[in-house]
């Protein structure tokens, strides 16, 4: 009977601690000025948004969260809230084959 009460509260267990994670929580939260490019749609060989910051360039994983208002070729200056997400393949543009790129989730942007 022990072992049929074990193979029942184990499985709970585990749901209750992968659910009640946020998966943010492991990540630095950053606040910063940052300057927003739009490169023009993934979909008509633009790369969508960049951000950066210092000399530094990061894509957003999220970006269709990034309001459309954003959407000009100018360069914008905006404060951001972000985490830093690390290195992934990106194919976009013109050019052929992926890049290693630094990623970032936005979590707020507004224009500065």
């Amino acid at each position: 009977m022990k072992k049929f009460k074990l193979y029942l509260v184990a499985p709970m267990v585990l749901m209750l601690t992968a659910f009640s994670c946020d998966k943010d929580d492991d990540f630095e939260t950053v606040e910063t000025t940052a300057t927003l490019f739009w490169t023009g749609d993934i979909a008509v060989d633009g790369c969508g948004f960049s951000v950066h910051i210092g000399e530094k360039s990061y894509k957003p994983e999220n970006e269709g969260d990034i309001d459309d208002s954003f959407k000009v070729y100018e360069p914008t200056t905006v404060e951001v809230k972000l985490v830093h997400l690390g290195q992934r393949d990106l194919a976009c543009g013109m050019l052929p084959g992926k890049s290693k790129r630094d990623f970032i989730r936005v979590l707020s942007i507004k224009k500065r």
